[in-house]
Protein backbone atom coordinates (compact mmCIF):
# COMPACT_ATOMS: atom_id res chain seq x y z
CA UNK A 1 0.00 0.00 0.00
CA UNK A 2 1.21 3.43 -1.01
CA UNK A 3 0.18 6.78 0.95
CA UNK A 4 0.50 10.09 -0.63
CA UNK A 5 1.14 13.77 0.85
CA UNK A 6 1.26 16.86 -0.85
CA UNK A 7 2.95 19.53 0.67
CA UNK A 8 4.81 22.76 -1.20
CA UNK A 9 8.22 23.20 -1.20
CA UNK A 10 7.36 26.60 0.93
CA UNK A 11 5.83 24.68 3.74
CA UNK A 12 8.96 21.98 4.16
CA UNK A 13 11.34 24.69 5.32
CA UNK A 14 12.16 24.95 8.75
CA UNK A 15 12.44 22.07 11.78
CA UNK A 16 8.69 22.45 12.58
CA UNK A 17 7.18 22.42 9.45
CA UNK A 18 9.06 19.09 8.50
CA UNK A 19 8.09 17.87 11.94
CA UNK A 20 4.58 18.36 10.43
CA UNK A 21 5.21 16.34 7.55
CA UNK A 22 6.81 13.68 9.41
CA UNK A 23 3.84 13.84 11.81
CA UNK A 24 1.24 13.77 8.89
CA UNK A 25 3.27 10.52 7.04
CA UNK A 26 3.36 8.43 10.49
CA UNK A 27 -0.31 9.08 11.29
CA UNK A 28 -0.93 7.53 7.55
CA UNK A 29 1.54 4.59 8.30
CA UNK A 30 -0.41 4.24 11.50
CA UNK A 31 -3.59 3.34 9.34
CA UNK A 32 -2.25 1.61 7.12
CA UNK A 33 -1.18 -1.12 9.82
CA UNK A 34 -4.11 -2.99 8.80
CA UNK A 35 -5.87 -2.48 5.85
CA UNK A 36 -9.27 -4.64 5.61
CA UNK A 37 -8.70 -6.61 8.62
CA UNK A 38 -5.03 -8.21 7.44
CA UNK A 39 -1.63 -7.23 8.21
CA UNK A 40 -0.03 -5.24 5.07
CA UNK A 41 3.27 -6.95 3.98
CA UNK A 42 4.63 -3.34 2.54
CA UNK A 43 3.58 0.12 3.27
CA UNK A 44 5.02 3.07 1.35
CA UNK A 45 4.48 6.68 1.56
CA UNK A 46 5.21 9.53 -1.51
CA UNK A 47 5.58 12.81 -0.16
CA UNK A 48 5.14 15.25 -3.51
CA UNK A 49 6.65 19.27 -3.21
CA UNK A 50 5.24 21.22 -5.93
CA UNK A 51 7.41 23.74 -6.62
CA UNK A 52 6.55 26.52 -8.48
CA UNK A 53 8.77 29.59 -9.86
CA UNK A 54 7.11 32.79 -11.24
CA UNK A 55 8.71 33.19 -14.43
CA UNK A 56 7.15 36.96 -16.24
CA UNK A 57 5.93 39.69 -14.59
CA UNK A 58 2.57 39.19 -13.93
CA UNK A 59 0.82 35.88 -13.12
CA UNK A 60 -3.27 35.44 -13.28
CA UNK A 61 -4.74 34.51 -10.53
CA UNK A 62 -6.48 31.68 -11.38
CA UNK A 63 -3.29 29.84 -13.04
CA UNK A 64 -2.36 29.17 -9.40
CA UNK A 65 -3.75 29.01 -5.66
CA UNK A 66 -2.36 31.78 -3.75
CA UNK A 67 -0.11 33.35 -6.41
CA UNK A 68 -0.38 36.31 -4.44
CA UNK A 69 1.21 34.56 -1.20
CA UNK A 70 4.30 33.22 -4.00
CA UNK A 71 4.69 36.93 -5.60
CA UNK A 72 4.79 38.41 -1.90
CA UNK A 73 7.39 36.34 -0.06
CA UNK A 74 9.34 36.34 -3.46
CA UNK A 75 12.49 34.90 -5.14
CA UNK A 76 13.85 33.35 -1.79
CA UNK A 77 11.04 30.57 -1.74
CA UNK A 78 11.04 30.37 -5.64
CA UNK A 79 14.72 29.34 -5.65
CA UNK A 80 15.81 25.79 -6.81
CA UNK A 81 18.12 26.02 -3.44
CA UNK A 82 14.45 26.02 -1.34
CA UNK A 83 13.73 23.18 -3.63
CA UNK A 84 16.37 21.17 -2.57
CA UNK A 85 16.47 22.24 0.68
CA UNK A 86 12.81 21.05 1.22
CA UNK A 87 13.50 17.93 -0.53
CA UNK A 88 16.51 17.19 1.49
CA UNK A 89 14.85 18.45 5.10
CA UNK A 90 11.35 15.73 4.08
CA UNK A 91 14.15 13.03 3.44
CA UNK A 92 16.22 13.18 6.62
CA UNK A 93 13.30 14.19 8.38
CA UNK A 94 11.71 10.35 7.27
CA UNK A 95 14.63 8.22 6.91
CA UNK A 96 14.83 6.75 10.30
CA UNK A 97 11.70 5.21 9.43
CA UNK A 98 12.78 3.52 6.50
CA UNK A 99 14.72 3.62 2.72
CA UNK A 100 14.33 7.25 1.42
CA UNK A 101 14.52 8.06 -2.82
CA UNK A 102 14.32 11.10 -4.20
CA UNK A 103 13.48 12.54 -7.79
CA UNK A 104 12.22 15.70 -9.23
CA UNK A 105 9.49 15.88 -12.35
CA UNK A 106 10.00 18.32 -14.63
CA UNK A 107 6.27 19.73 -15.34
CA UNK A 108 7.54 22.44 -17.48
CA UNK A 109 6.79 25.98 -17.99
CA UNK A 110 3.33 27.96 -19.16
CA UNK A 111 1.29 31.04 -18.25
CA UNK A 112 4.23 32.28 -16.10
CA UNK A 113 4.85 29.54 -14.11
CA UNK A 114 7.79 27.24 -14.15
CA UNK A 115 6.42 23.79 -12.00
CA UNK A 116 8.86 21.28 -11.12
CA UNK A 117 7.31 18.51 -8.73
CA UNK A 118 10.42 16.76 -6.31
CA UNK A 119 9.11 13.70 -4.44
CA UNK A 120 10.41 11.81 -1.59
CA UNK A 121 9.75 8.20 -1.78
CA UNK A 122 9.17 6.26 1.62
CA UNK A 123 9.48 2.34 1.89
CA UNK A 124 9.35 0.24 2.52
CA UNK A 125 8.29 0.71 5.86
CA UNK A 126 9.10 -2.50 8.23
CA UNK A 127 6.89 -3.99 10.55
CA UNK A 128 8.92 -3.39 13.18
CA UNK A 129 9.15 0.30 12.65
CA UNK A 130 5.43 0.76 12.28
CA UNK A 131 5.07 -1.10 16.05
CA UNK A 132 6.99 1.01 17.13
CA UNK A 133 5.36 4.28 15.84
CA UNK A 134 2.27 2.43 16.66
CA UNK A 135 3.40 1.62 20.42
CA UNK A 136 5.55 4.94 20.41
CA UNK A 137 8.98 3.34 20.94
CA UNK A 138 11.69 5.52 20.34
CA UNK A 139 12.65 5.67 16.72
CA UNK A 140 16.90 6.80 15.56
CA UNK A 141 17.15 10.40 15.97
CA UNK A 142 16.84 12.44 12.77
CA UNK A 143 20.03 14.36 11.56
CA UNK A 144 19.68 16.90 9.36
CA UNK A 145 23.08 16.95 6.68
CA UNK A 146 24.74 20.33 7.28
CA UNK A 147 23.59 21.11 3.58
CA UNK A 148 20.22 20.49 3.83
CA UNK A 149 19.70 22.31 7.68
CA UNK A 150 16.28 23.47 7.36
CA UNK A 151 16.75 27.04 6.56
CA UNK A 152 14.67 30.21 9.28
CA UNK A 153 11.13 31.47 8.52
CA UNK A 154 11.09 33.73 6.08
CA UNK A 155 11.10 37.55 6.51
CA UNK A 156 6.86 38.57 7.23
CA UNK A 157 6.41 41.11 4.62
Amino acid sequence: MAEFKAVRTSDAQTVGELNRVYQQVTGDIIKCRSAVGSVLDAIHAVVLLPHAQVVRRTVADHVIKDVHKLERIGAPFQADAMRENAVAGVAARLAPLGPVHTGVIDGGEALGMRVTLPYVILGPVSFGTVDALVNKWDLPAVTFPDSSAPHPEPPSV
